[in-house]
C-alpha cells in the first residue's frame, strides 16, 4: 500500500470487518495551531509528541474505525490566576450548543470520615490521575478517593480527586461515586470496553476474526456522554468553541474551527487479474480536541468505505488532502498527483509539494518550501564577490579596458531556491540537458566532416562559434595596455600573496597530487609516462628496499616484478598500474591508497595485508591468493577475482560495482557493511562467512554455496538466484526483493529468522529441516519445492501459492496460511497444532494423511464470497 498525505496531515487506513461486511476505515488527524489570528497547521510529529506529553491519552489518540456520533475532548490544565477563589474553580467548556462544567479543587484528603479543605494552587492538570478512581475502579483505575468498603475504618489518609461534578460533588467516599473528566477513556475500561459484544459459533464462521456482530460502535466514542451528539453525525463547519480557565494568560480562550474537510482518494484492486478501480471518500469531521493552555486544538476527520479483504490486500494507493469546503479541488487535480507519485523518477521531486494537498492559503509549521532570508555565510559570500568585482573593474580599467563589457551585471544576492517549483526546474534541466546532447552530437559529426574535408567544411566553426572567438581574443588584445599601474593594481597584490601562499603549500599539494593520481590511475589518461625500463625501475625499487629506504608514492608503472618477495612494507600511495606482479608476494604490507589498476596479477599471494582505500578498480585477478587480508574503504568498479583464494579475510565499510567472481572459494571471511552493485557471482563457495549489514543490489548469483553462513541484517534487492546453497546457514533479518524466479535454492537445516520474502516466487528450492521462525512469506508462490521435517514458528504465509509441495513430517505450529491456496501438496504427519488455516483453499489432489489437528484454526469456514465492492 502506497500512502501520499501532506507533512501536516497523518493518515490511519484501519481495514477491519463487521456483520459480513469488509470495510475500511479512514482517518485524517490535522492539529492546528490557533494562537495567531489565522489557523496553522502543525507538522505530524509535532501531533504526536503533543499526543504523547499534553493529551493524558497514552499515545492512543484514535482506532482507525469511524466513530458514529461527533464529540468533543479537552486535555490540558486548570489555572487560577483569573478565579477569585485560589483553592477552587469551575472550568466551563462550550462547543457550538454543548456546555459543560467541572469544579476543580486543590490538595484534599479524606480522614477520620472528614474532607480537609483545598489547599491553594496555581495549576492544576485535568487528568484522570486528577479525577475519583483507584486501582480497583474498574472505570478508572488512573484516579484517587476510591476506598475500598471492607476498610472505610481505617485511619489512613486518603487523596481526594481534584476534578469533580458541581453537580454531583463527592461527600462520601466511602460509597462508590462517577468519575467526571473532559478527557478521553481508556477503551480498556468497562465503560467502553462492555459493547464490544458477544462471542458465538456462528461469529466464528462466518465474521472471524471481525467485530462481534452485536458490538455497539459508540464504543468508539471517547468522550463521556455529556461531550457527545447522538443526534448528528458530524460536527458542522465552523464550529465554535470557548473555555474558561484553561489558560496560563487569558481567562477565556476561544475560537472557531474553520469550513475544512478531509478527502481521501483509493486505488484499489480485488486480485491481480481484476482492473484497478479508484474510489473516493468525503471524511466528516469527528472529533474535536481542544489543548487550550498551547492553543492548539485537534480535529480529526473519518470514513468508512467498502472493500473485499478485511486485511486490506486490495488497497494499493491512498491519497489523503485536506480542502475547504466551499472551494473543493476536482478529482482530476488528485488523480494526476497521484500518478506523479507513483513515478518512480519524480515521486522525490513532489515531496515538497504540500499545497496541491492542503486548503489555499493556509500557513503551516515546520520545514518551509519556500526561500528564506540569506543566511550569515551567503551574507561573507555576497560581500567577497562585490570586493572581487570591485578589484577586478579597476584592474581592467589600468589595461584600458571597458569592465561592463567583461562583467556581467550585478543583481545583487541570489534568493534561495522555492522547492515548491523544483518538479518544473527538473523539467527544464530534463530539457536543457537533451538539447546539449543533441549539440554535443552535431559537433562530434561536424568535427568529423571538418576533417575528412580537410578544412573545407565550415558547420564546425558555426556550431562552435570558434571564429568569432578568436575576432574578440584578438581585438581584445589590440587593446590592452600593459603597465606599471597595472603591476600595483589590487588584483595583481592578490595574485602575488596566492603565489607566496602556494609555495608555502607546496609539500602539502604534491602529497595531494600523489593521491589524486593514485585514485584516478585506472583512467587511460593518466599523468606519469614510464621513460625507464622494466628493469631498470627494478632495480631502483630493490635498491630502495635494501637501503631501508621508504617506497611510499613511488611510480612503479608499467615494471616488472614478477616473481618477488616483498614483506613488511608500506606500499601506500603507489602507483603499480600496469606492472607485472605475477608469482609475486607480499606478506604484512600496507597498501594505502595504492593504485593496481591494468597491472598483471596472476598467481600473486597477500598475508596478513591490509587494502585501505585502494584502487582496485579495473583489476583483475587470476588464480590470486589472499590470506587475513582486510579490505577497508574501498570503492571499486569493474573488479574480477577469477580462481582465487580468500581466507579469514575482512571486508569493511566499502562498495564494489560490476564486481565479477568466478570459480573463487572464500573461507572464514567477515564482511562487515559491505554493498555490492551490479555484480555477478558464478560457480564460487562461501564457507563459514559472516555478512552483516551487507546489501547485494541488482547481482547475479548462480551456482554459488553459502553454506554454514551467518548472515545478519542483509539486502539482497533486485537480484538473480539460480541454484544458490543457503545450507545449514543462519539467515537473520535478511530480505530479498526481486521479480525474478529463485530457482534451485537450498535452505535445507537453514534457520530463517526475523527476515522478509514477501511476494517471492520460489521454483525447485528446499527447505527440508529448515526452521522458519517469525518470518514474512506473505504473496510469495512456492512449486516443485521439498520442505520436509521444516518448521515455521509464528511464520506468515498469508495469501501464498503452494503447488506440488512435500510437506512431510513438517511441523506448522502457530503459522499463519490465512488465504493461502494448496495444490498437489504432501500433508503427511504434518502438525497443525494452533495453525491458523482460516479461508485456505486445498485442492482436492492434496494428500491428507495421519495428520496432528487439534486446535488446528479453520475459521470462519462458511464465509460467503464476497464478489464486489
Amino acid at each position: 500500500m502506497k500512502i501520499t498525505k501532506a507533512m501536516p496531515l497523518s493518515l490511519q487506513v484501519r481495514p477491519y470487518r463487521w456483520r459480513s461486511q469488509s470495510r475500511l476505515g479512514l482517518s485524517v488527524l490535522v492539529m492546528v495551531d490557533a494562537s495567531d489570528v489565522s489557523p496553522i497547521l502543525e507538522t505530524e510529529s509535532t501531533l504526536w509528541d503533543v499526543a504523547k506529553s499534553h493529551m493524558d491519552c497514552g499515545g492512543v489518540l484514535e482506532y482507525g474505525v469511524p466513530k458514529v456520533h461527533p464529540e468533543f475532548l479537552v486535555s490540558g490544565v486548570a489555572y487560577s490566576a483569573f478565579a477569585e477563589q485560589k483553592n477552587e474553580l469551575d472550568v466551563t467548556v462550550r462547543v457550538n450548543d454543548k456546555q459543560r462544567t467541572l469544579r476543580v479543587f486543590g490538595e484534599r484528603h479524606y480522614k477520620d470520615k472528614k474532607i480537609s479543605p483545598a489547599a491553594d494552587f496555581k495549576e492544576m492538570p485535568l487528568s484522570w490521575a486528577n479525577s475519583y478512581g483507584g486501582e480497583q475502579y474498574p472505570d478508572n483505575p488512573e484516579g484517587k478517593g476510591w476506598i475500598d468498603p471492607n476498610k472505610s475504618q481505617s485511619s489512613d489518609r486518603v487523596a481526594m480527586p481534584n476534578v469533580e461534578n458541581p453537580e454531583d460533588l463527592l461527600s462520601e467516599p466511602s460509597s462508590e461515586h462517577r468519575a467526571y473528566n473532559f478527557g478521553a477513556q481508556s477503551m480498556m475500561w468497562p465503560v467502553r470496553f462492555s459493547k464490544v459484544g458477544n462471542y458465538s459459533e456462528e461469529w466464528k464462521k462466518t465474521d472471524f476474526p471481525g467485530f462481534f456482530p452485536d458490538m455497539d460502535p459508540t464504543m468508539f466514542n471517547a468522550a463521556q456522554s455529556e461531550q457527545i451528539w447522538s443526534e448528528l453525525s458530524e460536527l458542522p463547519i465552523n464550529t465554535e468553541f470557548a473555555v474558561r480557565h484553561m489558560h496560563p494568560n487569558k481567562a477565556l480562550w476561544h475560537g472557531c474551527v474553520p469550513a475544512w474537510r478531509a478527502r481521501c482518494l483509493l486505488k484499489m484492486q480485488k486480485s491481480p487479474k481484476d482492473e484497478i478501480i479508484t474510489q473516493e471518500a468525503f471524511l466528516k469531521l469527528k472529533t474535536l480536541w481542544l489543548i487550550p493552555h498551547l492553543e492548539k486544538y485537534l480535529l480529526i476527520f473519518q470514513e468508512s468505505v467498502p472493500c473485499w479483504h478485511e486485511d486490506g490486500s486490495d488497497i494499493k494507493h491512498v491519497l489523503a488532502a485536506l480542502e475547504w469546503v466551499h472551494s473543493a479541488k476536482e478529482q482530476t487535480h488528485y488523480l494526476e498527483f497521484m500518478e506523479e507519485r507513483e513515478e518512480v523518477e519524480r515521486s522525490a521531486l513532489l515531496a515538497y509539494s504540500d499545497e496541491d494537498l492542503l486548503p489555499e492559503n493556509v500557513q503551516t509549521h515546520g520545514f518551509d518550501s519556500k526561500p528564506g532570508d540569506l543566511g550569515p555565510m551567503s551574507e561573507k559570500l555576497h560581500k567577497l564577490q562585490h570586493y572581487m568585482r570591485t578589484i577586478t573593474r579597476e584592474h581592467l580599467a589600468t589595461m584600458g579596458l571597458q569592465a561592463d563589457e567583461y562583467l556581467p551585471e550585478e543583481v545583487g544576492p541570489q534568493p534561495r531556491a522555492d522547492l515548491r517549483y523544483l518538479p518544473e526546474q527538473q523539467r527544464w534541466q530534463d530539457q536543457r540537458v537533451e538539447q546539449l546532447r543533441e549539440h554535443f552530437r552535431q559537433v562530434k559529426e561536424a568535427r568529423q566532416r571538418y576533417v575528412l574535408s580537410g578544412g573545407l567544411d565550415t558547420e564546425l566553426n558555426e556550431l562552435t562559434g570558434s571564429d568569432a572567438l578568436f575576432d574578440r581574443i584578438r581585438e581584445d588584445a589590440g587593446r590592452v595596455n600593459i603597465n606599471k599601474a597595472t603591476e600595483q593594481s589590487r588584483l595583481s597584490q592578490l595574485n602575488r600573496m596566492q603565489t607566496k601562499q602556494s609555495a608555502q603549500d607546496e609539500m602539502r599539494l604534491h602529497k595531494l597530487e600523489k593521491k589524486m593520481w593514485s585514485l584516478s590511475a585506472h583512467y587511460e589518461q593518466g599523468k606519469y609516462v614510464l621513460t625507464q625500463s622494466p628493469l631498470e625501475g627494478r632495480e631502483r625499487l630493490l635498491d630502495r628496499i635494501a637501503h631501508g629506504e621508504s617506497v611510499e608514492a613511488m611510480d612503479l608503472s608499467g615494471i616488472d616484478l614478477s616473481g618477488l618477495c616483498f614483506k613488511d612494507m608500506d606500499f601506500s600511495l603507489v602507483l603499480f598500474k600496469g606492472a607485472n606482479l605475477s608469482q609475486s608476494s607480499f606478506e604484512n604490507c600496507r597498501f594505502g591508497e595504492t593504485a593496481f589498476c591494468f597491472a598483471t596479477l596472476q598467481g600473486v599471494r597477500f598475508k596478513d595485508c591490509r587494502f585501505e582505500g585502494s584502487n582496485l578498480n579495473q583489476c583483475h585477478f587470476e588464480r590470486a591468493v589472499f590470506e587475513n587480508c582486510r579490505f577497508e574503504k574501498l570503492m571499486l568498479s569493474q573488479l574480477v577475482f577469477a580462481e582465487c583464494e580468500l581466507s579469514s579475510c575482512h571486508f569493511n565499510e566499502s562498495m564494489w560495482q560490476n564486481f565479477e567472481l568466478i570459480d573463487s572459494r572464500l573461507n572464514h571471511c567477515v564482511a562487515d557493511g559491505f554493498a555490492l552493485l551490479e555484480s555477478h557471482l558464478r560457480n564460487s563457495s562461501f564457507d563459514e562467512c559472516e555478512w552483516l549489514r551487507c546489501a547485494f543490489t541488482e547481482c547475479q548469483i548462480s551456482q554459488c554455496d553459502f553454506e554454514n553462513n551467518y548472515i545478519f541484517r542483509m539486502a539482497l534487492t533486485y537480484v538473480e538466484l539460480g541454484q544458490v546453497s543457503f545450507k545449514s546457514s543462519w539467515l537473520e533479518a535478511l530480505a530479498i526483493v526481486t521479480s525474478q524466479t529463485l530457482l534451485g535454492v537450498d535452505f535445507s537445516d537453514t534457520l530463517i529468522k526475523n527476515s522478509c520474502m514477501r511476494g517471492l516466487n520460489f521454483e525447485a528450492c528446499q527447505f527440508d529441516r529448515a526452521i522458519v521462525e517469525n518470518s514474512e512469506f506473505s504473496t510469495s508462490s512456492f512449486k516443485n519445492i521439498t520442505a520436509v521435517a521444516m518448521e515455521v514458528p509464528d511464520a506468515i504465509f498469508v495469501r501464498t501459492r503452494f503447488v506440488a509441495a512435500d510437506f512431510t513430517d513438517a511441523n506448522l505450529t502457530n503459522a499463519f496460511f490465512t488465504h493461502a491456496e494448496f495444490s498437489a501438496v504432501n500433508f503427511t504427519r504434518v502438525n497443525f497444532f494452533r495453525c491458523d488455516m482460516g479461508q485456505t483453499k486445498v485442492h482436492s489432489d492434496c494428500i491428507e494423511h495421519e495428520n496432528y489437528l487439534k486446535q488446528i484454526q479453520l475459521e470462519p469456514s462458511q464465509r460467503e464470497a464476497v464478489h464486489g465492492v
